[in-house]
């Protein structure tokens, strides 16, 4: 399957700005890869952290970055969208070197809180920049060749933090984190030349022009983004949910956890190009979400299925509910690059971005809490009511989508 996806990955923009642009997304995902294998080991293990402080120290790092991803989204559309990045990846940088040095809870506090300041603004910008390559190509498609490469990056670095782990102990976890820190000043030296490669596209100057142009005025554009990011729940079942639930609710052996993972990352690098064809259409963004919210109710369905069944039985449920998750994640993916590159005005792309992002950024927040005790704890009348959820919110984008909005004013 993905040989047959390579003659799209062909056709995307080869121009220096663009290849210089797939190797720096690489490269930060491979030093992103090795510190989250490495994580948690060297927050308890290197700083001396209690996981209950290394949980809170990232929850509130996650809301300062709620708040700040609008203001950054301004910024880029004032100075650029690569200026912009080069800046939080020197800021991200500076950040985890200075992690090695830690040695309690209030330094990992304010530490975390300096980088989860900038954490959200980092995607919705990528998304800003991929569209700006595309040109007058495929935004949607040049966004899943980035998530091909990003996924490719972490399974590599997964491999590699697990053959570090064994072979140099303890002493790997601080190496992870140098080895994030010298990915990120990597990348911004590499966007140096992705920003001379680029077109430069200025906000409007027009008070009234701006004014028209606000996010916050355009319902249409909030709903979608709110169901977006009800659909994003997908990321926070994987990480989170269907783990706890495998492991304490069926007699799946626990190494299927694991392998779950496994399947996830294998679809995802070969279906994700496929899977976003036609993203590039409103109408067909819409269509794509829609799908994720089925995938998504049958992966819920098959959740609730694998409980209460022998090991052998529960496993082969939970491997096809991990394919059906898979499928949702990679249609509300798509589907959600569409919706929100077709809605942003050029001029303010990087603004609407980070506020379309918003959704999917607090059900990050959120969602772990709600998932354990709304869905885990509640069994399989959770996961019904969950999947249900998901079946109507598809059906809503897609709705919402196709109908004819007013014009924007700025373009």
């Amino acid at each position: 399957m993905a040989g047959r996806d390579l003659p799209l990955l062909r056709r995307l923009p080869d121009g220096p700005a663009a290849r210089t642009f797939l190797v720096a997304v690489f490269i930060d995902a491979a030093g992103r890869g090795l510190f989250l294998a490495g994580s948690a080991l060297f927050y308890t293990q290197v700083i001396g952290l209690t996981t209950a402080q290394v949980g809170t120290g990232l929850s509130i790092a996650a809301l300062c970055g709620l708040l700040c991803v609008v203001p950054i989204g301004r910024v880029a559309d004032r100075i650029g969208a690569p200026q912009t990045l080069i800046a939080l990846q020197l800021w991200r940088g500076l950040g985890f070197f200075v992690y090695p040095f830690l040695t309690d809870f209030t330094q990992f506090l304010l530490v975390a809180c300096f980088l989860g300041m900038v954490e959200n603004a980092v995607t919705p910008i990528l998304q800003s920049i991929a569209g700006s390559i595309a040109g007058a190509g495929t935004p949607v498609g040049t966004m899943a060749a980035v998530a091909v490469i990003r996924n490719a990056a972490y399974s590599l670095a997964a491999l590699a933090a697990t053959l570090s782990i064994t072979l140099a102990g303890p002493a790997a976890y601080t190496g992870f984190v140098l080895a994030n820190a010298t990915a990120f000043v990597l990348t911004a030296l590499l966007l140096l030349r992705v920003r001379h490669g680029l077109p430069r596209v200025a906000a409007t100057a027009d008070p009234v022009s701006a004014l028209a142009a606000l996010p916050w005025r355009d319902l249409r554009f909030l709903g979608l983004a709110l169901l977006n990011g009800v659909l994003f729940l997908h990321m926070v079942i994987l990480s989170v949910a269907l783990p706890l639930w495998i492991i304490t609710r069926t007699s799946a052996p626990e190494p299927v956890v694991g392998v779950v993972l496994f399947v996830n990352t294998v679809l995802a690098v070969t279906l994700q190009v496929r899977f976003s064809r036609g993203g590039d259409d409103l109408g067909h963004a819409g269509r794509l979400q829609r799908r994720a919210g089925v995938a998504l109710a049958v992966f819920c369905v098959l959740a609730a299925a694998s409980a209460g069944s022998p090991p052998a039985v529960a496993t082969a449920v939970v491997l096809l509910a991990a394919v059906a998750l898979t499928f949702g994640e990679l249609w509300q993916s798509a589907g959600g690059w569409g919706v929100s590159f077709q809605l942003a005005p050029v001029g303010r792309r990087n603004y609407y971005l980070g506020l379309y992002n918003l959704g999917a950024s607090g059900i990050a927040v959120l969602g772990p809490g709600l998932l354990t005790v709304a869905v885990v704890g509640r069994g399989t009348v959770g996961w019904l009511v969950l999947g249900g959820v998901f079946l109507v919110t598809g059906l809503l984008v897609a709705a919402i989508a196709d109908r004819p909005a007013r014009e924007v004013a700025v373009r």
